[in-house]
Formats: C-alpha cells, sequence, structure tokens
C-alpha cells in the first residue's frame, strides 16, 4: 500500500514539474472587445490566431525601453506617427507608377487619424499607408533584422539620452510599450487579406485574419491599450501638444478626433424644443473645411444651458512644407523643430542653410548640420542618410548615395527637385545628370555654411563643430578631389603652440626663413607632446602639429604642399632638415666623424634590426630614437594598421627596417663611446647596452617591441652587472674605512664578472 501511494506521489509531482516548466503556448491576453470585436470574433481570433515568439533581439530591446527610458515614454507618439509616415510614403511612391494603387474615394487620402477611446483607455493611430500582409507582420514587428541591432542596444543601455537614439535604429515601433500594456495592429496590404497583430510584450504574439473582414480599405490601424499610470496620453491637449512638438512638419495631414464646447447660438435656443429625458439629439453638420461636426444635447437640458459638445477631426499639422517658405518668414525656432522632426531627436542644429537655385537646375533645399554625429555617420553601407530627396513635394528617398558623397553622410534636411521627373526610380537616380548639379550646389552650401562658423570671433562654436565631424572632413579632403584645397582651408589641428589651428595660422606664426610645416602623428595629444622626435624643433622655436586623428595618416600623403608653396615635414621620419648655418653644419660633420665608430658598431650590431645609423637632427634632451625612411612605415601607422588587422582577424607584416638617430650631446651616448673606443667591439657590456638602447628608442617612438623576453633579458643582464659593481664599490668602500681584511667574491662571482667582461671601477660606474 506504501508503495503504490508513493507512485502515485511521484506521478502526481512529475506532472506538476511538467506543467511548471512547459512552455507557453498561450497568448497573452489582450481586450479586443475594446476595440470593436464582439465576444466571438475576439474568440476566433484567438483560437484561429497563429502563435509566434519574438525574435531573442526584440525581447532585449523591448526589455531595455520599457525599463530603460520610462522617463521618455512621451517619444511613443513620435515614433508611431513617423512610421505611418513612412508607410503613406511608400504607397504614394508606388501609384507614381501605378495610380490603381491608391483606390478610390477617401481610400485615396494619405493621411493619419488619432482617435482616442476614453471608456475603453485605447488610443488608435490609424494610416492610410501600404499596409502590411501577414508575411510582414512577422518580418516587421516579430524580429529585427538590422544589422545594427547590437549597437542599438549597447547605445541604448549606457546613453542618458538614450530616447534619441530609438528612431535612429528603426527600432521605434517597440516604444508603444511605454505607455500600452498590449496592443492591436490592423493592417491591410492590397497584396493580401486584413490581418489582425495582437501582443502584452511578453515573449509571444498571435496573428489572424480579421474575422471583420476589409474594414481599413487599406493601411494600419495601431490601437494602444493604454496603462494606467499613463492616461495623460488620453487627453487630447496632451496628444496636440505632443504632435506639434514632434511631428508638426510631417508631410501628410494629421487629424485627432476632438470633442470641444460651444455656445448654442440664441436662435439654436428658441428654435430647440425641450429634451425627455431618454432622448439623445445628435445633428451632424459640414463646414466650410469639409469636417464634420456632430452636436449632442445631453439629458435633461434646460434653457439655461448655453453650450453644446462638438465632435469633429482637426488638422494638427496645417503648416506647409518649411522649404516652400521664403526664409524672411521663417522663424529659428520653425527651423529648429523642423530639424527635430527630421532628425527625430530634441537637438539643436549647429547651423543650417535654407536656399533656392534657379537657372539650368532648380530646387529648395534646407541644410543642417546637426549637433551630433549620427550613430551611422561612418556606416558606408547604411542605405539611408539624415537627407530626404522630395520631387515636387513628393517624397522619393532617402538612400541618396549618389547625391550626396559619404564623408557628408551627417549631414540633415530636405531638397526638393522641380527638374527630375516624378516617377523617378532608385535606378535611375544613378545616371541622372540633373543629380551632379544638385551635388555639387549642397556640397557648396556646405562649405559656406563652415566658412561662415570659422569666421566668427567666437571660434568656440566652429572649435566644437570639428571636433565632432572633423574626421569627414578631412575624409572629404582625401576622396574629394575637386574641393580639396577648399576644404583644406578649414581643417583643424592642435599644435604645439596653439590648442587648434589651421593651415593658414600656422604659416602666419612661421619663422623667417621657414618653408616647412612639422608635424608628428600619434595616438593622442598628450603622447606626442612627451615624444623626443619633437624636442629639436621646439628648442629651436619651430611649431609643430600634431596630427592624433587615426585619418591623419591617410590625409597628410593626399596634401602634398600646403597652398603651393610649403611642404609637410614629418618628424617621424628620416631626412628632417631644419635652417642651419655653415657653422653648424661644419659642426654636425665634424660630430658625425668623431662618432662614426660607434655609428659603424650599431649598425653593425643591430643589422637584423637597422636600415642605418645616422647622428640626430631631431632630438636634442633624449638618448637616441627610431625612425622610419621615406616610404616605411611610421610607429603611428603601424599601431594602426595592427588594429584595422586585429578587426579583421589578420596578421600584418612589418618588414621595413628602421633608422636609428643618436643624441652625440647626451652623457649615455658619450660615455658608450667611450667604453667601445676603451674595450672594443666584443665588450659584452656595450653589447648589451646596444641591444637596450634599441628597444627602449623603440619604445619611445612608439613602436612595438617584437620580442619582450629578448627585451627583460637584456635588461636583466644591465641589472645583475650594475648590482656586481655597487657591491664591489660597497666592499671597498668598508675595507678602506675599516683596514680589514680583503674579502673575496667566491668563484660564481669571479665566473660572472669575466662573462660580462667587468671594467675597472670607476669606468664601469661612468657608464
Amino acid at each position: 500500500m506504501k508503495s503504490i501511494t508513493k507512485i502515485f506521489l511521484i506521478l502526481g509531482l512529475f506532472a506538476f514539474l511538467l506543467v511548471a516548466f512547459a512552455p507557453s503556448s498561450s497568448v497573452a491576453t489582450v481586450n479586443l472587445e475594446s476595440d470593436g470585436y464582439t465576444e466571438a470574433e475576439a474568440k476566433l481570433i484567438e483560437e484561429k490566431g497563429e502563435k509566434f515568439t519574438f525574435q531573442t533581439e526584440v525581447n532585449k530591446l523591448m526589455n531595455i525601453i520599457i525599463n530603460s527610458l520610462y522617463s521618455k515614454k512621451e517619444i511613443f507618439l513620435r515614433e508611431l506617427i513617423s512610421n505611418a509616415s513612412d508607410a503613406l510614403d511608400k504607397i504614394r511612391f508606388l501609384a507614381l507608377t501605378n495610380a490603381d494603387l491608391l483606390g478610390e474615394g477617401e481610400q485615396s487620402n494619405l493621411d493619419i487619424h488619432i482617435k482616442i477611446d476614453k471608456a475603453n483607455n485605447v488610443l488608435h493611430i490609424t494610416d492610410r499607408g501600404v499596409g502590411m500582409t501577414k508575411d510582414e507582420l512577422v518580418r516587421n514587428l516579430g524580429t529585427i533584422a538590422q544589422s545594427g541591432t547590437k549597437e542599438f542596444i549597447k547605445k541604448v543601455s549606457d546613453s542618458a539620452e538614450s530616447s534619441n537614439l530609438i528612431g535612429q535604429f528603426g527600432v521605434g515601433f517597440y516604444s508603444l510599450f511605454l505607455v500600452a500594456d498590449s496592443v492591436v495592429v490592423t493592417s491591410k496590404s492590397n497584396d493580401d487579406d486584413q490581418y489582425v497583430w495582437t501582443s502584452d510584450s511578453q515573449s509571444s504574439y498571435t496573428i489572424a485574419k480579421d474575422p471583420k473582414g476589409n474594414t481599413l480599405g487599406r493601411g494600419t490601424r495601431i490601437s494602444l491599450h493604454i496603462k494606467d499610470d499613463s492616461k495623460e496620453f488620453l487627453d487630447q491637449e496632451v496628444i496636440k501638444q505632443l504632435v506639434k512638438k514632434y511631428s508638426q512638419f510631417i508631410n501628410f495631414p494629421i487629424y485627432l478626433y476632438v470633442s470641444e464646447e460651444v455656445e448654442i447660438p440664441k436662435e439654436e435656443q428658441e428654435d430647440s424644443k425641450p429634451i425627455t429625458d431618454d432622448q439623445v439629439e445628435e445633428t451632424t453638420t459640414t463646414t466650410e473645411e469639409g469636417e464634420e461636426e456632430t452636436t449632442t444635447e445631453e439629458e435633461g437640458q434646460t434653457e439655461e444651458k448655453k453650450t453644446k459638445t462638438v465632435y469633429k477631426w482637426e488638422e494638427l499639422n496645417d503648416s506647409k512644407p518649411l522649404w516652400m517658405k521664403a526664409a524672411k518668414d521663417v522663424t529659428k525656432e520653425e527651423y529648429t523643430e523642423f530639424f527635430r522632426s527630421l532628425s527625430k531627436t530634441q537637438d539643436t542644429p549647429i547651423t543650417y542653410s535654407h536656399f533656392k537655385t534657379e537657372g539650368d537646375t532648380e530646387f529648395r533645399s534646407i541644410l543642417y548640420i546637426p549637433e551630433n554625429p549620427p550613430s551611422n555617420m561612418f556606416d558606408l553601407e547604411a542605405a539611408g542618410s539624415g537627407l530626404k530627396l522630395f520631387v515636387r513635394r513628393v517624397f522619393i528617398t532617402d538612400n541618396l548615395k549618389e547625391l550626396v558623397p559619404n564623408w557628408l553622410r551627417f549631414l540633415v534636411g530636405v531638397i526638393d527637385s522641380d527638374d527630375l521627373p516624378l516617377n523617378v526610380s532608385r535606378e535611375m537616380l544613378q545616371q541622372n545628370k540633373i543629380l551632379d548639379a544638385i551635388k555639387k550646389k549642397v556640397i557648396g552650401k556646405f562649405i559656406s555654411m563652415i566658412k561662415e562658423l570659422s569666421e566668427d570671433e567666437d571660434k568656440t562654436k566652429y572649435n566644437e563643430f570639428f571636433k565632432k565631424f572633423g574626421s569627414s572632413m578631412k575624409l572629404g579632403a582625401i576622396e574629394d578631389q575637386a574641393n580639396k584645397k577648399r576644404l583644406t582651408k578649414y581643417l583643424l589641428f592642435p599644435s604645439s603652440k596653439e590648442e587648434l589651428t589651421t593651415f593658414a595660422g600656422y604659416v602666419e606664426r612661421m619663422k623667417e626663413g621657414q618653408d616647412q610645416i612639422y608635424f608628428i602623428t600619434g595616438k593622442s595629444k598628450d603622447s606626442v607632446e612627451a615624444s623626443p622626435l619633437i624636442e629639436q624643433a621646439i628648442k629651436k622655436g619651430y611649431e609643430v602639429l600634431f596630427l592624433v586623428d587615426p585619418i591623419d595618416e591617410y590625409l597628410v600623403p593626399q596634401l602634398d604642399k600646403f597652398d603651393d608653396k610649403y611642404k609637410f615635414t614629418n618628424l617621424a621620419r628620416s631626412g628632417v632638415k631644419f635652417n642651419e648655418d655653415k657653422e653648424e653644419e661644419d659642426q654636425r660633420k665634424q660630430t658625425a666623424e668623431e662618432f662614426k665608430p660607434l655609428l659603424s658598431y650599431l649598425k653593425k650590431t643591430l643589422s637584423d634590426k637597422l636600415e642605418k645609423v645616422v647622428i640626430s637632427k631631431v632630438l636634442a634632451d633624449s638618448p637616441s630614437i627610431l625612425v622610419s625612411n621615406s616610404w616605411g612605415v611610421t610607429a603611428n601607422q603601424e599601431r594602426i594598421m595592427k588594429a584595422q588587422a586585429h578587426q579583421a582577424n589578420a596578421q600584418p607584416q612589418f618588414n621595413s627596417k628602421k633608422i636609428m638617430e643618436i643624441n652625440p650631446s647626451h652623457p649615455l651616448i658619450k660615455k658608450l663611446l667611450n667604453r667601445l673606443n676603451e674595450f672594443g667591439e666584443e665588450d659584452e657590456t656595450t653589447k648589451v647596452s646596444a641591444h637596450v638602447l634599441y628597444e627602449t628608442s623603440a619604445l619611445t617612438a612608439g613602436y612595438s617591441i617584437d620580442n619582450p623576453t629578448n627585451f627583460a633579458d637584456f635588461i636583466y643582464k644591465l641589472m645583475m652587472i650594475n648590482g656586481d659593481s655597487l657591491a664591489q664599490t660597497n666592499f671597498e668602500t668598508t675595507k678602506n674605512e675599516n683596514s680589514g681584511p680583503s674579502v673575496s667574491f667566491g668563484d660564481d662571482d669571479e665566473n660572472q664578472q669575466q662573462d660580462f667582461q667587468q671594467p675597472p671601477q670607476s669606468t664601469h660606474d661612468e657608464l
């Protein structure tokens, strides 16, 4: 009996575990009846609908958005309206070649409608856009195919302004869960039946064919079931303010179903009759604008009541496209709001240009330089950009690789052409000659904007701009040969005399007779300021440019000379020359002859690493340094190439030998020459010193050491030599002071001293 009881207990426990840990196949409960479905229709959707599980990345995104961006929850409306606008743009573009796609009657009106259902706590946003098929609902709302998803997850987790990142990465739909605990998406595409997509932001969603049939005609309705703590978004005044704040310049009408109390005219009061308790009279009138107004007279209305409630669709963004206005008629605040609607941020643009061109090519444009670079500024494969192309107010594309060069991808704005054909396709854009004229004008306007910024007495604004977008301008100087000279004039670099300077500013401060622009490249300003390579230039009073942007290594070879006169000289390469008089030249030749034995010895000892050893012209305080020849790889280039190879999982090869420059005025170099002359080339200490000198020269120059273990061995040997010398010195001092007996170091010490060929004490102390 006990065994049977035990079996039942085990089976019961097993059944409990199966239920407790079995994957849930049910979809979160969504109140479909509040969306106009009958109880039977809602049950049909739940039973017949297909169940899906969100892609892992979607779950992560929703978790981050809901938990990290709660203070910025109002941006959900911006994102949903932007998505609706995109859907309208798509159907309008498709209709350029097939007008039947728009349909007839109200269905052909391209607009967005927002309706508040306070009774059921639901907010409806409806567009007559392209709509989605069943497969598109799965692809667009259940998965994220964008390559930038991981980058978004990282940035949105770290950024204090993370809400501004949502629109940039195309995940704005999920922001609705900031304010809604569930959502119903109803969508009808011309290519499929009408479907209903439901979810409550958990791990799953369902899709079912709409039992009501085709009620939308075409387009999408998003019904948000608002959370209890977000009911302010069921207030029409709040919605009005948010649309004005974020979506004022959306290219399609945005309507809100509003109610308002209006005074009843006296003649209506005289004609009105008392209403019984069970009567509610509704009258519909049409305004001059064609809006429907529904008048409801409340129960038990008395003659004293002089107001009535009017319901109507109110257009919230009735401003015409900003670029169609004259610049003098647009306020700075309007420009800022328009920028924010385009960039999907709350930033303030650095500057902007509103212009119209006439002549062979006619177009209108507003161009902005944003406050912050876009997240994909250097993603040259990204499809979209901040610029949108319109043809006679019809949106065509924001994929403008043929119109905007890579280095100007950060620009935000609109270009509206009157000359391009209305049915222009993206393929035709690649071959249309009108685009060349537009492209030149856009680049010219950008250069005009930065010229105006740079000429401002207060350089702060331009300096801040350049810190953020300078790399793009340098890329332009490399890629755009037609505008290279114009762009080069506005490039900024830190220097030994200025926080930031142009090439022209450097030339103005040149020493008399100077015809070279001296520069050094490196990882950071601090590192190059401490480099031995600039010692002599600074000592002689020359200004040195610090090129610490990785792209600078590719920029300078493209520049050749500045103003066709001043040559660029890299202090990290051999052959540096300063203006010297004949006395200095003669002294240098004499010094080279004096140190010729050491130069030859170092070259011979380090022949596998060095091309040659020379007397340095760049060192003033350091004993030695490594430099590259005119075609070799500098230390900074080697650092950049290794970083690039690491990203590509490759192993770079650096076969070029370096050039060692020694400073003959440094005590260490003088003493090394003396030791070589006294003990010859076989002296072990001299050999070890030569290797340590090379390795430390490489480190000081910024090169990496080929074999750190060998370098450590050389250091240990020197430490042992110096340690023995110190012990011998202490012993001799003690013996002299105490007149005590002589003490031997022992056999090991003698052998070690013999191995390193210890010199007399006085000579060793010098080294």
